[in-house]
């Protein structure tokens, strides 16, 4: 038979359990732990991915839609960007060519300015080309009893105005500061000694006073004479007549111009 000692047994079984205690506590129980909590951590792990996967799914989905309908709003937008380029270029055209009408017109104000201008200019010197020749002509063969005419008109105007406008008269002879005012005869050719005694008789009667006179011979005056005393100046020449000639004839060539136009 085989010796056992109950003692060694049960002493046997004693250090079985405290070393099963012992590779619980400190072995197995922190290994148990560690896989609870990898456990754990699988777990979480796995439910962010089954979230991060819904989201994915939700997300692909809503990819997947506006891929569905990409077509119709790349159309859209590529109908949309045509339309404003459309309006932007008949904007753009529309003002080019308000530019250009603007451009053309003030071309042609400015070439018909020119053009009004260089007429006037050669009708300007026509005129003074004509005149002067006519000035020409007269002095040569405008005869002594013209001369004499016009003298003896101007004299009979200041006679008459003495009947007419007193009150000019009275004008004049207040203008005349001196004693002995003088009278400034220019005359186209020399006076005789009756026609000076005539201008001063009249101008002496004007003045209410003697006068003196001076005389300056002035042959462009073609014919006549001008006279000035005090304020007052008077003529009656052919050159005057001329002048005046002059303004008509420009006046009816303008009037002309215009008519044709």
């Amino acid at each position: 038979m085989l010796d056992i000692d109950p003692v060694t047994i049960i002493a046997q079984i004693i250090n079985f359990m405290v070393l099963a205690a012992i590779l619980y506590f400190f072995l197995f129980k922190p290994i148990i732990g560690r896989i609870e909590k990898r456990t754990e951590e699988r777990k979480d792990i796995l439910a962010k991915a089954n979230l991060e996967k819904e989201t994915a799914n939700r997300k692909l989905a809503e990819i997947e839609a506006r891929l569905s309908g990409i077509d119709n709003e790349i159309e859209s937008r590529l109908e949309e960007a045509y339309q404003r380029a459309q309006s932007e270029s008949d904007d753009l055209l529309a003002a080019t060519q308000m530019e250009a009408e603007k451009i053309i017109q003030s071309a042609e104000n400015e070439a018909a300015k020119r053009q009004k201008q260089e007429m006037d200019e050669l009708q300007a010197k026509l005129v003074d080309t004509i005149l002067g020749i006519s000035s020409q002509i007269l002095t040569k063969t405008s005869p002594d009893a013209t001369h004499d005419n016009l003298i003896k008109e101007l004299t009979t105007e200041i006679w008459d105005l003495g009947k007419s406008d007193i009150h000019q008269v009275r004008t004049i002879r207040d203008s005349l500061s001196e004693r002995t005012p003088t009278v400034y005869v220019s005359s186209a050719k020399d006076l005789s000694a009756e026609q000076q005694r005539e201008i001063i008789r009249t101008f002496s009667a004007l003045a209410d006073r003697n006068v003196n006179m001076n005389i300056e011979v002035k042959p462009e005056l073609i014919s006549g004479i001008q006279v000035r005393i005090g304020d007052l100046i008077v003529e009656n020449t052919l050159a005057m007549e001329l002048i005046s000639l002059k303004s008509d004839v420009v006046e009816s060539l303008d009037n002309a111009m215009n008519a044709d136009e």
